[in-house]
């Protein structure tokens, strides 16, 4: 994928769901910190945080498709983990 492709995915993205997403609260020194990060070129926190998110997005939406279904769950049960 392109840096291009990523670029307009985020933008349309913003467009689509801005207000939700400023609805968002984050902790204080949430901004600080990332600008931390961001001043020392720690991209290993930054992907971390951003893949943390994405896994925790993925859980969220595979537990809501699941729920009252008649489905058998458990750990050895597959899921459809697709973005």
């Amino acid at each position: 994928m392109s840096k291009e492709t990523i670029r307009a995915f985020l933008e349309e993205m913003r467009k689509s769901y801005s207000s939700e997403i400023d609805a968002v609260s984050l902790p204080d020194g949430t901004d600080d910190f990332m600008a931390e990060r961001i001043g020392e070129n720690d991209i290993e926190t930054l992907v971390f945080m951003l893949k943390l998110g994405y896994l925790m997005g993925l859980q969220t939406g595979f537990a809501a498709g699941r729920s009252g279904d008649d489905q058998p769950s458990g750990p050895d049960v597959p899921g459809p983990l697709q973005a």
